[in-house]
């Protein structure tokens, strides 16, 4: 599956080689032909990131308004983006692309018979013993080469048939080419080294090429970050400005450290050619962004306008809507709404037949004072300003009390006779049983 997804990369570096035949400078030329045929999709990704830019000043104001409502935010965000054209997942197109042409080259690199110069896996077939079964493997092992690695990595096998050639000349039909990874000295197919103490340094023919691989990891974690740095401050310089929250991300020690720390990982894992890739495409990127960025910042700075526009023209539409509201409600303060609830209603009605029966008795008896409900002697506020003795019965009118104890004093006189009867002595009791219970 890898094989055919880095056969067309494979094709396309050996056909560099073949014009060049330096393997450094096809590694270079490689480079930048992928970046012009991806040229298209970083400049739709870094237009819409310097889109994006344009759009910060609105949405810091907005996340300072619905600073507590992250889904109201969210909702503003989108209609924002919505409205300028702008998709907030623009750029990450373009950061995931690297990846799948690392692993399609580190394969051709890593494969350079099968996957660079297309030849049939069959030739180079290895049994699951490490017997030779391929006729091209057939042929390393009659010479002495050890076949038993050939089945995942060919790079040693490339440079054994480059040294032997003419052995291998029957199987040019077959599209075997010969192909030399070094380079002023240096092998870029092998894999850097970091024991620098382990290094022979009784010449410079002998420490040369362990030391300029030693470089190439170095040089690409460091144009990694010189890169990483440049596109900070590309963007620090563009109108609209950066978040805070965005220069504490550009300025964090993850951001500035994680890229050049894989890079310099990966570069002393892997085939020295990778590394150079990882140069080379670093400082393509650089030249790259600066190019675009000059090339966006006029169309920019007429989005930067036309946002500010739109921002002034939103924020003079809500200012008009807040004095519209303002104006109706100071217009409206001495006119009572309609629109009340049904218990409101009743209560209102209520007060006005307190009312109404209040007015009538002050018209009744005008001589006598002023009904108060919470007085009670000289005590006026004895048992609270809601006090009602009358509660009970006429809806507080005067006079309602007076009628009640009249009754009440009937009852008491009506029982305690009761009482009396039932309380007689037994003799009174006969006599009255005598006469036939008419008492």
């Amino acid at each position: 599956m890898l094989d055919a997804i880095a056969r067309p990369f494979g094709l396309l570096l050996m056909f560099l080689y073949n014009i060049t035949h330096n393997y450094l400078i096809s590694i270079v030329l490689f480079t930048v032909v992928v970046k012009l045929i991806l040229m298209p999709f970083q400049m739709k990704s870094k237009k819409g990131m310097m889109r994006q830019q344009v759009l910060q000043p609105e949405i810091r104001e907005l996340q300072k308004k619905h600073a507590g409502n992250q889904q109201k935010l969210n909702q503003e965000m989108q209609r924002v983006y919505r409205e300028a054209g702008v998709s907030p997942m623009s750029g990450c197109l373009w950061s995931l692309l690297p990846f799948p042409i690392l692993i399609a080259l580190y394969q051709a690199i890593r494969k350079p018979i099968t996957v660079t110069m297309g030849v049939a896996k069959s030739l180079v077939e290895v049994s699951s013993k490490g017997e030779a079964v391929g006729a091209i493997a057939k042929k390393l092992a009659e010479l002495g080469f050890d076949v038993r690695n050939l089945a995942s990595t060919q790079i040693g096998a490339t440079k054994f048939i480059n040294d032997h050639f003419e052995e291998f000349r029957e199987f040019a039909s077959e599209g075997l080419r010969q192909m030399d990874f070094t380079v002023l000295g240096l092998d870029l197919s092998a894999t850097p080294s970091w024991h620098i103490w382990e290094f022979d340094w009784s010449s410079a023919s002998k420490w040369w090429p362990a030391v300029g691989l030693f470089l190439i990891p170095i040089l690409a974690a460091l144009f990694m970050w010189l890169s990483t740095k440049i596109s900070v401050w590309l963007q620090r310089s563009l109108p609209g400005g950066v978040s805070p929250e965005q220069e504490k991300a550009n300025n964090s020690l993850m951001m500035i450290i994680m890229g050049p720390v894989m890079s310099l990982l990966f570069a002393f894992a892997l085939p020295a050619a990778m590394g150079v890739y990882w140069i080379v495409n670093s400082v393509v990127s650089i030249l790259v962004d600066i190019f675009l960025t000059k090339f966006y910042a006029r169309t920019m700075l007429v989005d930067f306008a036309a946002a500010e526009e739109r921002r002034k023209a939103r924020e003079a539409e809500i200012e008009a809507k807040r004095q519209e509201a303002e104006r109706r409600r100071v217009e409206n303060a001495g006119v009572e709404s309609g629109n009340t609830s049904k218990r409101k209603q009743q209560q209102k009605k209520k007060q006005e037949s307190a009312q109404k029966a209040l007015e009538y008795q002050r018209n009744l008896h005008p001589e006598e004072p002023e009904y108060e409900p919470s007085r009670v002697g000289t005590r006026r506020f004895a048992r609270g300003r809601t006090y009602d003795p009358d509660r009970f019965s006429y809806n507080g009118i005067e006079g309602a009390t007076d009628a009640v104890s009249r009754i009440d004093e009937d009852l008491t006189e009506e029982m305690e006779e009761k009482l009396e009867r039932a309380s007689l002595p037994p003799e009174t009791s006969d006599e009255t049983a005598e006469n036939g219970g008419n008492e």
